[in-house]
Protein backbone atom coordinates (compact mmCIF):
# COMPACT_ATOMS: atom_id res chain seq x y z
CA UNK A 1 0.00 0.00 0.00
CA UNK A 2 1.11 3.91 -0.67
CA UNK A 3 0.13 6.87 0.78
CA UNK A 4 -0.72 10.24 -0.56
CA UNK A 5 -0.20 13.54 2.17
CA UNK A 6 -2.37 16.53 1.25
CA UNK A 7 -2.44 20.19 2.22
CA UNK A 8 -5.61 21.33 0.73
CA UNK A 9 -4.22 24.30 1.19
CA UNK A 10 -1.85 24.11 -1.07
CA UNK A 11 -2.46 21.50 -3.42
CA UNK A 12 -5.39 19.81 -4.87
CA UNK A 13 -7.50 16.89 -3.49
CA UNK A 14 -7.26 13.96 -6.12
CA UNK A 15 -10.64 13.40 -7.87
CA UNK A 16 -10.26 9.40 -6.45
CA UNK A 17 -11.11 10.91 -3.21
CA UNK A 18 -14.74 12.13 -4.20
CA UNK A 19 -15.26 8.72 -6.02
CA UNK A 20 -14.41 6.56 -3.01
CA UNK A 21 -16.34 8.63 -0.85
CA UNK A 22 -19.37 8.09 -2.72
CA UNK A 23 -18.59 4.51 -3.72
CA UNK A 24 -18.27 4.13 0.42
CA UNK A 25 -21.58 5.98 1.10
CA UNK A 26 -19.39 7.88 3.33
CA UNK A 27 -21.00 11.12 4.99
CA UNK A 28 -21.15 14.16 3.00
CA UNK A 29 -18.71 15.51 6.12
CA UNK A 30 -15.67 13.93 3.85
CA UNK A 31 -16.47 15.75 1.09
CA UNK A 32 -13.17 17.23 -0.19
CA UNK A 33 -14.84 20.57 -1.07
CA UNK A 34 -16.06 20.98 2.87
CA UNK A 35 -12.61 19.40 4.05
CA UNK A 36 -10.96 22.16 1.91
CA UNK A 37 -12.92 24.80 2.89
CA UNK A 38 -12.02 24.03 6.88
CA UNK A 39 -8.72 24.05 6.05
CA UNK A 40 -8.81 27.45 4.80
CA UNK A 41 -10.03 28.66 7.84
CA UNK A 42 -8.68 26.25 10.49
CA UNK A 43 -6.29 27.19 13.65
CA UNK A 44 -4.50 24.31 12.90
CA UNK A 45 -2.60 22.89 9.40
CA UNK A 46 -4.89 20.60 8.28
CA UNK A 47 -3.71 17.13 6.42
CA UNK A 48 -5.91 14.49 4.50
CA UNK A 49 -4.17 11.14 3.81
CA UNK A 50 -5.16 8.83 0.67
CA UNK A 51 -4.33 5.19 1.03
CA UNK A 52 -3.96 3.42 -2.60
CA UNK A 53 -3.92 -0.39 -3.24
CA UNK A 54 -2.12 0.01 -6.58
CA UNK A 55 -4.46 2.15 -8.20
CA UNK A 56 -7.28 1.39 -6.30
CA UNK A 57 -8.30 3.73 -3.28
CA UNK A 58 -8.81 1.79 -0.33
CA UNK A 59 -8.59 4.05 2.68
CA UNK A 60 -9.11 8.08 3.69
CA UNK A 61 -7.30 9.88 6.60
CA UNK A 62 -7.98 13.62 7.75
CA UNK A 63 -6.83 15.40 10.97
CA UNK A 64 -4.96 18.43 11.78
CA UNK A 65 -1.16 19.03 13.39
CA UNK A 66 -2.13 20.44 17.54
CA UNK A 67 0.70 22.36 18.82
CA UNK A 68 1.79 24.63 21.60
CA UNK A 69 -1.35 27.70 22.61
CA UNK A 70 -1.33 30.00 19.98
CA UNK A 71 -2.66 33.07 19.39
CA UNK A 72 -6.28 32.92 20.19
CA UNK A 73 -8.61 33.29 16.74
CA UNK A 74 -5.78 33.14 14.39
CA UNK A 75 -6.27 30.62 11.07
CA UNK A 76 -3.15 28.62 10.08
CA UNK A 77 -0.96 30.02 7.63
CA UNK A 78 -0.66 27.43 4.81
CA UNK A 79 1.95 24.85 4.77
CA UNK A 80 3.19 26.26 8.16
CA UNK A 81 4.02 24.07 11.43
CA UNK A 82 4.19 24.49 14.63
CA UNK A 83 7.77 24.04 16.01
CA UNK A 84 6.75 20.37 17.96
CA UNK A 85 2.86 19.16 18.07
CA UNK A 86 1.20 15.38 17.31
CA UNK A 87 -1.34 14.84 14.24
CA UNK A 88 -4.66 15.40 15.41
CA UNK A 89 -6.91 12.36 13.76
CA UNK A 90 -10.52 13.30 13.35
CA UNK A 91 -12.90 13.98 10.91
CA UNK A 92 -12.20 18.22 10.88
CA UNK A 93 -16.22 18.71 11.72
CA UNK A 94 -18.21 16.40 14.01
CA UNK A 95 -17.29 13.80 16.24
CA UNK A 96 -16.51 11.53 14.49
CA UNK A 97 -12.79 9.08 14.00
CA UNK A 98 -10.73 10.31 10.92
CA UNK A 99 -10.39 7.44 9.22
CA UNK A 100 -12.49 5.48 6.50
CA UNK A 101 -11.87 2.38 5.07
CA UNK A 102 -13.37 0.52 2.24
CA UNK A 103 -15.83 -2.52 2.91
CA UNK A 104 -14.04 -5.11 1.66
CA UNK A 105 -10.44 -4.53 3.81
CA UNK A 106 -10.33 -6.92 6.52
CA UNK A 107 -8.43 -6.48 9.76
CA UNK A 108 -4.68 -7.05 8.74
CA UNK A 109 -5.65 -5.31 5.58
CA UNK A 110 -7.00 -1.74 7.50
CA UNK A 111 -4.11 -2.43 10.24
CA UNK A 112 -1.61 -2.14 7.28
CA UNK A 113 -3.24 0.41 5.99
CA UNK A 114 -2.95 2.76 9.41
CA UNK A 115 0.92 1.47 9.30
CA UNK A 116 1.39 2.75 5.53
CA UNK A 117 -0.44 5.91 6.66
CA UNK A 118 1.84 7.02 9.60
CA UNK A 119 5.08 6.13 7.60
CA UNK A 120 3.77 8.48 4.97
CA UNK A 121 2.78 11.13 7.63
CA UNK A 122 5.64 10.89 9.39
CA UNK A 123 8.06 11.43 5.75
CA UNK A 124 6.10 14.44 5.72
CA UNK A 125 5.80 16.16 8.63
CA UNK A 126 9.78 15.29 9.78
CA UNK A 127 10.77 15.34 13.22
CA UNK A 128 8.73 17.85 14.71
CA UNK A 129 5.51 15.67 14.33
CA UNK A 130 5.68 13.36 17.50
CA UNK A 131 3.25 10.88 16.32
CA UNK A 132 -0.89 10.07 16.01
CA UNK A 133 -3.64 11.09 17.96
CA UNK A 134 -6.49 8.87 17.16
CA UNK A 135 -9.54 10.66 18.56
CA UNK A 136 -12.92 9.46 18.85
CA UNK A 137 -12.13 5.64 18.87
CA UNK A 138 -14.96 2.79 20.29
CA UNK A 139 -14.16 -0.32 21.24
CA UNK A 140 -14.72 -2.02 17.33
CA UNK A 141 -12.27 0.40 16.42
CA UNK A 142 -9.74 -0.15 19.01
CA UNK A 143 -8.08 -3.16 16.85
CA UNK A 144 -7.27 -1.10 13.90
CA UNK A 145 -5.13 1.37 16.15
CA UNK A 146 -4.52 -0.21 18.98
CA UNK A 147 -0.77 -1.78 19.40
CA UNK A 148 1.24 -3.24 22.22
CA UNK A 149 2.88 0.13 24.20
CA UNK A 150 0.08 2.59 22.85
CA UNK A 151 -1.87 4.18 25.63
CA UNK A 152 -5.48 4.58 25.41
CA UNK A 153 -7.06 7.29 27.38
CA UNK A 154 -10.28 7.45 27.74
CA UNK A 155 -12.47 10.49 26.66
CA UNK A 156 -16.15 11.79 27.13
CA UNK A 157 -18.82 9.82 25.45
CA UNK A 158 -20.60 10.30 22.27
CA UNK A 159 -24.62 10.20 22.57
CA UNK A 160 -26.90 7.65 20.35
CA UNK A 161 -30.26 7.53 21.02
CA UNK A 162 -31.29 3.68 19.48
CA UNK A 163 -34.45 3.94 17.35
CA UNK A 164 -37.67 2.29 19.40
CA UNK A 165 -40.58 4.34 18.17
CA UNK A 166 -42.98 3.87 15.42
CA UNK A 167 -44.07 7.49 15.74
CA UNK A 168 -44.00 10.52 17.95
CA UNK A 169 -46.42 10.11 20.05
CA UNK A 170 -44.57 6.61 20.88
CA UNK A 171 -41.69 8.69 22.04
CA UNK A 172 -43.04 10.86 23.86
CA UNK A 173 -45.38 8.74 25.80
CA UNK A 174 -41.71 7.28 26.81
CA UNK A 175 -40.73 10.35 28.59
CA UNK A 176 -40.97 11.11 32.37
CA UNK A 177 -44.36 13.15 32.81
CA UNK A 178 -43.39 16.38 33.83
CA UNK A 179 -40.41 16.17 30.67
CA UNK A 180 -43.38 14.82 28.64
CA UNK A 181 -45.63 18.03 29.22
CA UNK A 182 -42.22 20.27 28.73
CA UNK A 183 -41.14 19.41 25.41
CA UNK A 184 -44.13 18.91 24.27
CA UNK A 185 -45.18 22.50 25.08
CA UNK A 186 -41.39 23.33 23.66
CA UNK A 187 -42.48 21.75 20.26
CA UNK A 188 -45.61 23.39 20.09
CA UNK A 189 -44.69 26.79 20.24
CA UNK A 190 -41.74 25.96 17.44
CA UNK A 191 -44.15 25.34 15.44
CA UNK A 192 -46.63 28.15 16.37
CA UNK A 193 -44.03 30.94 16.51
CA UNK A 194 -41.52 30.15 13.90
CA UNK A 195 -41.23 28.41 10.71
CA UNK A 196 -39.63 25.10 10.94
CA UNK A 197 -36.85 23.59 8.52
CA UNK A 198 -36.95 19.58 9.09
CA UNK A 199 -34.64 17.53 7.03
CA UNK A 200 -33.83 20.19 4.43
CA UNK A 201 -30.71 19.56 2.25
CA UNK A 202 -30.01 23.73 2.15
CA UNK A 203 -29.67 26.68 4.00
CA UNK A 204 -28.27 30.42 3.88
CA UNK A 205 -24.38 30.00 4.29
CA UNK A 206 -23.86 33.05 5.72
CA UNK A 207 -26.74 32.70 8.26
CA UNK A 208 -25.32 29.58 9.40
CA UNK A 209 -21.51 30.29 9.69
CA UNK A 210 -22.55 33.26 11.92
CA UNK A 211 -24.62 31.43 14.42
CA UNK A 212 -22.53 28.34 14.21
CA UNK A 213 -19.24 31.35 15.20
CA UNK A 214 -21.63 33.16 17.70
CA UNK A 215 -22.27 29.61 19.23
CA UNK A 216 -18.76 28.48 19.80
CA UNK A 217 -18.18 32.02 21.30
CA UNK A 218 -20.78 31.88 23.74
CA UNK A 219 -19.21 29.01 25.27
CA UNK A 220 -15.93 31.36 26.07
CA UNK A 221 -14.06 29.91 22.81
CA UNK A 222 -12.11 32.13 20.37
CA UNK A 223 -11.42 30.41 16.94
CA UNK A 224 -11.51 31.09 13.32
CA UNK A 225 -15.47 30.77 12.35
CA UNK A 226 -16.62 27.75 9.91
CA UNK A 227 -17.07 29.64 7.00
CA UNK A 228 -19.85 30.18 4.58
CA UNK A 229 -18.00 28.31 2.36
CA UNK A 230 -18.30 25.33 3.75
CA UNK A 231 -22.31 25.17 4.14
CA UNK A 232 -22.16 26.41 0.29
CA UNK A 233 -19.91 23.61 -0.26
CA UNK A 234 -22.44 20.91 1.16
CA UNK A 235 -25.54 22.43 -0.60
CA UNK A 236 -27.80 19.90 -1.78
CA UNK A 237 -25.03 17.10 -1.34
CA UNK A 238 -27.04 13.62 -0.90
CA UNK A 239 -27.35 12.57 3.54
CA UNK A 240 -27.43 16.73 4.30
CA UNK A 241 -29.82 17.57 6.16
CA UNK A 242 -30.74 20.74 8.01
CA UNK A 243 -32.87 21.37 10.79
CA UNK A 244 -33.94 24.89 12.25
CA UNK A 245 -36.32 27.89 12.72
CA UNK A 246 -36.30 30.88 10.73
CA UNK A 247 -38.52 34.08 11.56
CA UNK A 248 -39.10 35.13 7.74
CA UNK A 249 -36.00 35.13 6.19
CA UNK A 250 -33.59 35.05 9.66
CA UNK A 251 -32.44 32.39 11.03
CA UNK A 252 -32.69 31.84 14.59
CA UNK A 253 -31.21 28.03 15.04
CA UNK A 254 -29.87 25.58 12.88
CA UNK A 255 -28.40 21.93 12.90
CA UNK A 256 -26.42 20.09 10.29
CA UNK A 257 -26.62 16.91 10.33
CA UNK A 258 -25.68 13.58 7.66
CA UNK A 259 -28.05 10.78 6.96
CA UNK A 260 -26.10 7.94 5.80
CA UNK A 261 -29.71 5.76 5.06
CA UNK A 262 -28.51 4.22 8.46
CA UNK A 263 -28.11 6.61 11.39
CA UNK A 264 -28.66 10.12 11.69
CA UNK A 265 -25.63 11.65 12.89
CA UNK A 266 -25.79 15.92 14.06
CA UNK A 267 -22.38 18.64 13.59
CA UNK A 268 -22.76 22.26 13.84
CA UNK A 269 -25.54 23.71 15.52
CA UNK A 270 -25.74 27.95 15.92
CA UNK A 271 -28.56 30.11 17.69
CA UNK A 272 -29.68 33.67 18.03
CA UNK A 273 -29.38 34.95 20.95
CA UNK A 274 -32.80 35.63 22.92
CA UNK A 275 -31.80 39.87 23.08
CA UNK A 276 -30.73 40.02 19.22
CA UNK A 277 -34.21 38.47 18.31
CA UNK A 278 -33.58 34.87 19.27
CA UNK A 279 -36.32 32.62 20.78
CA UNK A 280 -35.68 30.41 23.86
CA UNK A 281 -35.74 26.84 24.26
CA UNK A 282 -34.89 26.08 20.43
CA UNK A 283 -32.22 23.94 21.32
CA UNK A 284 -34.69 21.47 22.87
CA UNK A 285 -37.14 21.40 19.58
CA UNK A 286 -34.23 21.08 17.27
CA UNK A 287 -33.59 17.57 18.89
CA UNK A 288 -36.97 16.91 18.89
CA UNK A 289 -37.35 17.46 15.07
CA UNK A 290 -34.15 15.17 14.40
CA UNK A 291 -35.98 12.78 16.69
CA UNK A 292 -38.74 13.00 14.24
CA UNK A 293 -36.85 12.47 11.37
CA UNK A 294 -34.83 9.38 12.58
CA UNK A 295 -38.29 7.96 13.13
CA UNK A 296 -40.28 9.15 10.20
CA UNK A 297 -37.60 7.56 7.95
CA UNK A 298 -37.07 4.83 10.23
CA UNK A 299 -32.81 5.01 10.69
CA UNK A 300 -31.97 2.90 13.41
CA UNK A 301 -30.45 5.80 15.86
CA UNK A 302 -29.41 9.34 16.07
CA UNK A 303 -26.37 10.25 16.92
CA UNK A 304 -25.94 13.49 19.22
CA UNK A 305 -22.56 14.35 19.64
CA UNK A 306 -20.51 14.77 22.34
CA UNK A 307 -20.76 17.55 25.28
CA UNK A 308 -23.83 17.78 27.44
CA UNK A 309 -24.46 14.19 28.21
CA UNK A 310 -26.85 14.33 31.49
CA UNK A 311 -29.07 16.71 29.39
CA UNK A 312 -29.03 14.36 26.19
CA UNK A 313 -29.76 11.59 28.43
CA UNK A 314 -33.31 12.77 29.15
CA UNK A 315 -34.18 12.39 25.92
CA UNK A 316 -33.33 8.96 25.85
CA UNK A 317 -29.83 9.00 24.92
CA UNK A 318 -27.59 6.44 25.68
CA UNK A 319 -23.44 6.93 26.22
CA UNK A 320 -21.10 5.63 24.05
CA UNK A 321 -17.39 5.25 25.26
CA UNK A 322 -14.59 6.75 23.37
CA UNK A 323 -11.38 7.14 23.78
CA UNK A 324 -7.87 8.89 22.21
CA UNK A 325 -5.30 6.13 21.18
CA UNK A 326 -1.85 7.87 21.29
CA UNK A 327 0.50 6.00 19.03
CA UNK A 328 4.04 7.79 19.11
CA UNK A 329 6.79 7.77 17.01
Amino acid sequence: MHVEIIDPTLEPVPADWEVFRKQEGLIAAWQAEALTAVAWCAARPVYLGIVREGSQVVGLFSGAVTGLPQVRGRYAEPGALPWVGWFDCRLLVGFTNGFAFAAELGPADRSEAVAAFEKALRRRLGRRCLGVLYRQITADLLPTVGRRFRPRVTTAPNTLLPNRWSDMAGYFADLPRDRRRRLRRVHDEASERTRVMAGVDDIDPVQASVLAQATVRKHGRLAPPLPARYFRALSGEEGVRYFGHLDQELLLSFDLTFDDGRRLVTTVNGSLEVRDGGRRDLYFDLYLREIGYMIAHGREGCEFGKGMAELKQRFGCELVPQSTVIAAW
